[in-house]
């Protein structure tokens, strides 16, 4: 039972790493692996604690802690790679660099996202539900048991 946990977590700092060095390498900084993996595990965690604490609140109150945790990550990172990483010219990438690489990365981590979840949604709502598909097509009222 804790095994799939466990590779779910490492695939998540896997991928989350991959992105934050693919964003470096788009902007032209240059950030360790280790500085990478170091932070996907601090997001890992910020994002745990944040479920936990909106695990029972309405939809509204839950995309509101979603948007202050994107808008806190994009902060502590800026903070976090200010010192860590170093742009083209070799000098440190400071705040603006940092925010910048966080920012970029969050844009890639969504965009990825939705490239993979609106396909999906796509060809499970035409492969899912045969019978849905016939009551539309039929034009007849879809019966459920709620007994």
């Amino acid at each position: 039972m804790i095994v799939p946990w466990l590779i779910f977590i490492a695939m998540g700092l896997i991928t989350y790493a991959g992105f934050l060095k693919l964003a470096a390498r788009l902007l032209r900084y240059s950030v360790s692996w280790k500085s990478s993996f170091l932070f996907a595990g601090i997001i890992l965690v910020a994002v745990i604690f944040d479920h936990v604490l909106a695990f029972s609140q309405p939809v509204a109150i839950r995309i509101g802690h979603g948007v202050v945790l994107l808008l806190g990550l994009v902060i502590l990172g800026g903070w976090f790679f200010s010192g860590r990483g170093t742009n083209r010219r070799g000098t440190v990438l400071g705040w603006a660099g940092g925010m910048q690489l966080m920012a970029l990365t969050f844009a890639i981590v969504i965009v990825a996202a939705f490239a993979i979840v609106i396909p999906a949604q796509i060809f499970l709502s035409k492969h899912l539900s045969p019978a849905t598909k016939r009551a539309d097509e039929a034009n007849l009222p879809l019966v459920t048991n709620q007994s």
